[in-house]
């Protein structure tokens, strides 16, 4: 069987010297999908967040999310890489990120804006994970043009050779199972129940439910972290996380002063 073997540039614009990859297009498109759509929200569903408040939130929240990542990544997947020569930390265009680094370092920046500007948590979260979906989505497409966090050995008809960073194996296209079910799934069930942006909390926690439980499956088509391995030969790391994120979300649905919020209303 012949299969499609990867050779995409991983450079979107190489001007002048310039060159800025996929994988930051990705990022900066979504940073402004979720911008304007939770604009088109806040007006539409009449939040009690202002748009100015939402904008400073969320242009300073980018970069936090993104140190998130890249800190989470560095601590828990990759410690003894970045401790032999610290230098490292500062080569982005290594990649090096986490999906599980960015969400906690954009929940402790929400927490401390929402404290200081007297606004509720679940009021920013609610609005930007029910919009962030197709960002996750290209950031997904972004890393199977890179070439990487590339699937297990597979003989399906539309597995992909990536010679690049792995072997002449075929493999389980997974970063586009990611895009799929973590990005236009989750971005499509959330929009459609954007009512629920009246009922604190709801989508927050239905996000890290049907996040976790997508992820949780791609994960068994995912090779595993080579330095990490699998935790008893079956789970990889990313699926413990996931599980949590699956617990968090459904304690906050569940949360008794949510409920009793919502049978006052």
């Amino acid at each position: 069987m012949q299969y499609y073997v990867h050779n995409l540039n991983p450079i979107a614009i190489d001007f002048l010297g310039v060159k800025i990859a996929w994988y930051w297009l990705a990022y900066f498109f979504g940073y402004f999908w979720t911008l304007y759509l939770g604009k088109y929200l806040i007006k539409r569903e009449e939040l009690s967040v202002s748009f100015h408040h939402y904008l400073n939130y969320l242009f300073s929240g980018f970069f936090v999310m993104l140190a998130g990542g890249k800190l989470f990544y560095i601590f828990f997947y990759n410690f003894s890489y970045y401790a032999a020569d610290l230098k490292r930390v500062l080569y982005f265009w290594e990649g090096g990120m986490s999906f599980h680094g960015a969400l906690i370092g954009g929940g402790l920046w929400t927490y401390y804006y929402a404290r200081k500007h007297g606004l509720k948590f679940f009021a920013l979260t609610d609005i930007v994970l029910t919009t962030v979906g197709p960002g996750i989505m290209f950031g997904r497409i972004a890393n199977f043009i890179n070439g990487e966090l590339a699937g297990r050995v597979s003989d399906v008809p539309w597995a992909v050779i990536f010679p690049k960073l792995y072997d002449s194996n075929p493999r389980h296209p997974s970063q586009l199972y990611e895009a799929f079910l973590e990005g236009l799934v989750l971005f499509l069930i959330l929009f459609i129940l954007k009512k629920n942006l009246k009922r604190p909390a709801l989508n927050s926690g239905l996000f890290l439910i049907i996040y976790g439980i997508g992820r949780f499956i791609v994960e068994f088509f995912r090779t595993p972290d080579p330095q990490i391995g699998l935790f008893f030969n079956l789970f990889s790391v990313g699926q413990f996380y996931c599980f949590a994120m699956i617990l968090i979300g459904v304690a906050i649905i569940f949360w008794p002063s949510r409920l009793s919020h919502s049978r006052t209303a």
